[in-house]
């Protein structure tokens, strides 16, 4: 599924979204107080990773919804979300409490969503300029 067309100058956004690939498009950083004017670069993510309007991690631990644990959250801290998108794969499953407590107890909100509604979601939110972390699982 193809998304709309990004805009944004720098950053980090998702393209598209197909059950086991997720195309980033990766816009050029600012030079000398100018943006580069030139077409994203794009890459195809097969294995799960974090994505936030000014950061990427490629490789992300956890698989799996099953597989999350609090400790894999320290990736997600560290990016100082005001919202974590949760995509788990193509179906809709909840982690252990204890992770979505983890998020909580320092007052972040998080949401559970099967990955293409997280990818739909943080495009809107992304362009929005709101402080969103997509945490995508690619496993099933």
């Amino acid at each position: 599924m193809n998304f709309t067309e990004d805009t944004q100058p720098v950053g980090y956004t998702i393209r598209s979204y197909e059950p086991g690939a997720i195309t980033v498009a990766i816009r050029a950083a600012a030079v000398n107080d100018a943006v580069e004017a030139t077409a994203p670069r794009v890459e195809v993510l097969t294995r799960s990773f974090i994505i936030a309007p000014d950061t990427l991690i490629r490789e992300w631990l956890p698989q799996q919804v099953e597989e999350l644990q609090p400790e894999h959250l320290a990736a997600l801290l560290a990016l100082q979300p005001e919202l974590v998108l949760l995509g788990c794969g193509r179906r809709f499953r909840f982690p252990a409490t204890a992770v979505m407590q983890a998020l909580a107890e320092r007052g972040i909100g998080m949401e559970v969503m099967d990955t293409g509604a997280t990818c739909r979601t943080y495009s809107v939110l992304a362009a929005e300029g709101r402080r969103v972390v997509a945490a995508l699982l690619m496993g099933e």
